[in-house]
């Protein structure tokens, strides 16, 4: 449910600034993101993941039979409409709704899939992004990021893997760039510039990530995985109580407990 939060408002604010981008404002409804999160729901409990899961994807706490209770769904509402709300009130969303339109120069497109866009290259690897906003305000490109969790040390590494992406997809090399991490929860703003030095710094980081996981394929070319025995099961019982997996992992499904 945490997750479909943070989708809905995602999803809320990207249709947002494509219409501003598009010259046409219309005010952010909070309840357009409970909206949403309801007709997920609805669709969880038809099981309507069965015929299209990326369409319709199925919800942990249905999935698990973990219904949480009716104050705690509420209040996951509450969170989504205040997350909404939160950006609306920022000096740093006035400064974006005062820029012309050509100025907001990418919409991350959260509702309409993946596409071949948010590829950026890290030779020998190729990875992905897909920075929330960016805008151009004077001579500097600002990426902005919306948080609907909590804070976290891999934030400023997302959106400085954005500016790697931004300068290969939207920006010459020497423009200025800064990052701006929203926090809806609490309203905060952090904002901080990411330098050339920054953005190999983070390209390293990448590519390391990158080889871990080759590590774990017999055939990377052809994305085949080592044996299972290469995969040791986690003795953390209070992570795998929320594993998305633990149907396939410990055989718990369907109500059952472990």
């Amino acid at each position: 449910m945490a997750v479909l939060v943070g989708s809905s408002v995602h999803e809320v604010l990207s249709r947002h600034f494509r219409a501003l981008r598009n010259g046409i404002f219309r005010e952010p409804d909070p309840e357009r993101a409970v909206e949403r999160m309801r007709t997920a729901w609805v669709n969880a409990k038809k099981e309507l993941w069965r015929q299209n899961p990326k369409r319709y994807p199925p919800i942990f706490e249905i999935y698990y039979d973990r219904i949480p209770s009716a104050e705690r769904l509420r209040g996951y509402a509450e969170r989504a409409r205040r997350a909404v709300a939160a950006v609306t009130g920022l000096p740093l969303y006035d400064l974006i709704r005062g820029l012309d339109p050509g100025d907001l120069l990418w919409v991350d497109p959260v509702d309409e899939g993946f596409s071949e866009g948010i590829i950026f290259e890290l030779p020998p690897y190729q990875a992905i992004s897909a920075p929330d906003l960016v805008v151009r305000d004077g001579g500097r490109a600002v990426i902005v990021d919306w948080k609907t969790g909590k804070e976290n040390e891999a934030d400023r590494t997302q959106v400085e893997a954005g500016a790697v992406w931004a300068v290969q997809k939207l920006l010459a090399e020497e423009t200025e760039i800064e990052g701006a991490l929203v926090y809806t929860g609490t309203g905060e703003v952090k904002r901080f510039p990411v330098t050339r030095e920054d953005r190999e710094r983070v390209g390293e980081v990448i590519r390391g990530d990158m080889a871990a996981m080759s590590a774990c394929l017999a055939d990377p070319e052809n994305n085949v995985p080592l044996g299972e025995d290469s995969f040791p099961r986690r003795d953390d019982p209070a992570f795998c109580r929320y594993c998305e997996f633990q149907e396939i992992c410990l055989g718990v499904g369907n109500g059952e407990e472990q």
